[in-house]
């Protein structure tokens, strides 16, 4: 393999050759300076070369309709094409005086995510190594407004970049006329677990009818500002499935890339496409699922393994942002905006585990084992601390029940939260557990009845006043400007829990329905369980319920 580009290392000619490739595509263009600036090679996948042609096409007035939308899983470099190296690669086009100027609006959920990214290109143009092939200056120069003008001092480039929730008026992006002249970017438009109410969902949506999409320069027929959309699938009504149904009145040109690739996908790509994925595909690992075979639309990079186990633990985030297929929510009972959330728990004078068992058979797919830890606080909400699911034999079972109940009792004993009980339901292999942990007297035991007038409607309906008066906490996902929150902590600052649980659950909970057409209610259960106890029974139910 040849060393990495070093700048310091090559000759004048080489220099110029470097200059010449940089200019005949944007593949070529974001293969080489992300290795001179980085460091390290740019991994191209079949995937990346079929976005960088479009984007070429693009930019080259060739792409109809003009608009592009896409849908690319997590980690497919989908920002650091669009949103980082496409700017710069602009900017040198004008610089070599194969466009005229340009001006793009860059809009994401996060305002920290379109501020790093505008830095990073700002970065690219003012490198040294840039800036000898390309020389030009600045105008402006702020992480969210940069501006590039010529030698009498006119604007030629300007890239403003905002948060979906901050000042959009008086940006605009391109300019009037037939040339390409810049494009409103979204870059993760949407917010993830914003997308589980539908009261955002239409905020959201309101806001690129009524504000964004007036922010082109050009709207007229022949050739508008285009708008680029990048994001992996959140909901079937995400700012993709929004745009894609017509509801802004505009036309998209729309690329999907799935995690995992059947033969019937890759049929659907045109060529040469289609011919280049299944060469970088046929000859590694693949699986088999309900009769169809699958491959790793990224073989160097995503382990097939990894993405079969995320498609088991958690179908509808992976069929939503992996597979860029999202599941219709069936529910309409529960709004995800009536539960608070934390990042700090609060002092709280206890906890208890509830427990919700599947049906005793490990084959059974759909129906999970789970096992919940909830605290109640001093100020008298309840603070859903952590989840584990899963699918366990009898004896499995036992042993997760026991290590869980080991690994969640320690607490500060000055400040003390006792683990007062494990909550369990008496049916199905819940049964088995209670009498075994019984007569084993290592874990206090509260047998929750499930009789006639116990079915989870009735349930459900029981408990959403608490979740509806903002009594149930739920650990938070995300700052405000959008960095991902990994885990919550008790009061005293040790870690309490990871948050990989949250969006299931919070999943399960936009799904539930009245008519039982939901996938999974399981941790929803054990939320209902705890709010019936915590709450509403004051921490306990009848005494003869202990065993």
């Amino acid at each position: 393999m040849s060393d990495i580009l070093e700048w310091e290392n090559l000759d004048f000619p080489s220099r110029v050759a470097l200059k010449s490739r940089s200019e005949k595509s944007f593949l070529n263009f974001t293969r080489i300076w992300f290795e001179l600036l980085q460091s390290d090679r740019l991994l191209v996948n079949w995937h990346h070369k079929m976005m960088a042609s479009t984007l070429d096409d693009l930019v080259n007035n060739r792409l109809q309709p003009r608009n592009l939308i896409v849908n690319v899983p997590p980690g497919g470099t989908k920002t650091e094409f669009i949103s980082v190296h496409l700017p710069a690669y602009i900017n040198m086009l004008v610089q070599a005086g194969k466009l005229p100027r340009f001006r793009n609006l860059n809009v994401s959920f996060a305002d920290t995510l379109v501020k790093r990214n505008s830095r990073r290109t700002r970065d690219i143009i003012a490198s040294p190594e840039y800036q000898s092939l390309w020389p030009c200056r600045f105008g402006v120069n702020q992480a969210e407004e940069w501006e590039i003008v010529n030698s009498r001092g006119r604007t030629v480039g300007q890239t403003v970049s905002r948060s979906s929730g901050g000042q959009l008026t008086g940006s605009r992006a391109g300019y009037p006329g037939p040339d390409f002249s810049g494009f409103v970017g979204l870059d993760d438009y949407n917010k993830p677990d914003d997308m589980f109410s539908a009261t955002k969902r239409t905020s959201a949506n309101r806001l690129l009818v009524n504000t964004i999409r007036s922010r082109r320069g050009d709207k007229s027929k022949a050739h508008p500002t285009p708008f680029v959309s990048i994001q992996q699938r959140l909901h079937t009504d995400d700012a993709t499935g929004f745009m894609l149904s017509g509801k802004m009145g505009i036309d998209f040109h729309h690329i999907t890339i799935p995690a995992l690739l059947s033969e019937e996908y890759i049929d659907t790509l045109p060529e040469p496409w289609r011919s280049q994925c299944w060469l970088s595909v046929k000859h590694t690992e693949s699986v088999v699922v309900s009769g169809v075979s699958y491959w790793s639309y990224w073989p160097v990079n995503e382990d097939i393994g990894d993405l079969l186990r995320l498609w088991e633990s958690d179908e509808y985030t992976f069929m939503s942002q992996y597979m860029q297929r999202p599941r219709a929510l069936t529910g309409g009972l529960i709004d995800t905006d009536w539960f608070k959330r934390y990042t700090h728990l609060p002092p709280l004078s206890h906890r208890a585990v509830y427990v919700d068992t599947n049906s005793g058979k490990i084959e059974d797919y759909n129906d999970y084992t789970v096992f919940t830890l909830v605290g109640m606080g001093v100020d008298s909400n309840l603070y859903i601390i952590d989840s584990v699911r899963g699918r366990w034999d009898p004896e499995d079972l036992l042993t997760t029940a026991q290590d869980l109940w080991e690994k969640w009792r320690p607490y500060n004993p000055k400040r003390p939260a006792p683990l007062r009980h494990m909550g369990i339901e008496d049916k199905q292999a819940g049964q088995g557990l209670i009498t075994t942990l019984v007569k084993r007297k290592s874990i206090p035991v509260l047998t929750i009845p499930r009789g006639s007038g116990q079915n989870k409607l009735i349930r459900c309906l029981n408990t959403i006043p608490q979740m509806k008066t903002g009594c149930v906490y739920l650990p938070a996902l995300m700052t405000d400007d959008g960095q991902k929150i990994p885990q919550v902590y008790y009061w005293d600052g040790t870690v309490a829990a990871a948050t990989d649980w949250v969006m299931p659950a919070l999943t399960e909970c936009a799904d539930f329905s009245a008519d039982d057409s939901h996938k999974n209610d399981d941790i929803l259960d054990t939320i209902m369980d705890s709010i019936e106890i915590e709450l509403i029974a004051g921490g306990s139910i009848s005494y003869d319920k202990w065993v």
